[in-house]
């Protein structure tokens, strides 16, 4: 009887919780990436953006340690077909910014306080290269534990696949 007992006591106790549900109203919603494709997004704190160019005139990026910068990088990688040659395409977009982070807003040419930069790597002759990008909005700002960035922008120099993304990144 005393064994019925613990029985009922123990099922009794299981039935009887329920785990406890956290509801955050709050959505985040973040920039879909093409189907055809992977997109990331990176951080790179006490980091600045160095953009150099080469003996042919040609635009690179480098990254170099710096205490109170940061860098954030959106990466767009187009899925290669294997049974194709040289199909690989990126496109790459490359922001600086204070440490510890400010509200940022920044449109068309003042993007370049933020050295806001476009890489489109491919094997597309003549349209691929670094640009600065001088025609859109940036807009960084606090989101719960950390930040938003918000970059909507255009690059007339050549054909672009992504216009814009939304991240969120903490420090």
């Amino acid at each position: 009887m005393r064994h019925i007992w613990q029985i009922f006591l123990v099922l009794t106790l299981l039935t009887s919780c329920k785990t406890q549900t956290v509801s955050d109203n709050t959505s985040v919603k973040q920039q879909k990436c093409p189907l055809d494709g992977s997109c990331s997004f990176e951080v790179f704190k006490d980091t600045e953006l160095l953009i150099l160019e080469d003996e042919f005139k040609n635009s690179y990026h480098q990254l170099k340690a710096a205490k109170g910068r940061v860098v954030l990088k959106f990466e767009y990688r187009k899925n290669e077909d294997p049974h194709l040659a040289d199909d690989s395409y990126s496109e790459m977009i490359f922001i600086e910014i204070d440490d510890p982070v400010n509200e940022v807003e920044l449109n068309d040419e003042l993007l370049s306080k933020a050295k806001v930069s476009f890489r489109r790597m491919c094997f597309c002759r003549g349209a691929t290269g670094l640009y600065k990008i001088r025609k859109g909005r940036l807009h960084i700002s606090e989101h719960q534990k950390g930040f938003q960035v918000t970059l909507n922008f255009e690059v007339n120099e050549v054909p672009q696949v992504i216009t814009s993304f939304t991240e969120y990144f903490e420090l």
